[in-house]
């Protein structure tokens, strides 16, 4: 069963940070990075517990804009009725066209090579 409480942040097949959105002690989502190095960490500090509106910028990052022209085409193509970035992060595991970072919800066995958008530029001997 897939849990999308917990997930690992993933830079291609390497697990960078694992982020509890309900930690066991309570509180707030609790984040632990396993690299150094701003732009690939999920939050700035190696491990702790962040703020939903940290949460939030971060998700903000990895979905389409609600702006974006073809906006509701998107979200009908994946099943979604309302923009919301959880949502959208959910079906798309946070993927964008042209990076390497995605999410692997808790229970998952997706490869980067499963979730890419664009396979001849990450795998192009396929």
């Amino acid at each position: 069963m897939i849990d999308y409480m917990q997930f690992d942040v993933m830079l291609f097949d390497e697990v960078i940070a694992t982020v509890d959105l309900k930690p066991e002690n309570g509180g707030t989502p609790y984040v632990k990075n396993y690299i150094t190095g701003f732009n690939k960490q999920f939050s700035p500090n190696m491990e702790g517990h962040i703020t939903l509106e940290e949460l939030e910028a971060w998700l903000k990052w990895r979905v389409f804009p609600s702006t974006r022209v073809n906006a509701d085409e998107l979200l009908d193509s994946l099943g979604l009725n309302a923009y919301n970035r959880w949502g959208i992060v959910r079906k798309t595991h946070g993927v964008m066209a042209d990076d390497e970072i995605w999410l692997r919800f808790k229970g998952e066995t997706l490869t980067h090579r499963d979730v890419c958008l664009r396979k001849e530029y990450f795998y192009p001997e396929d």
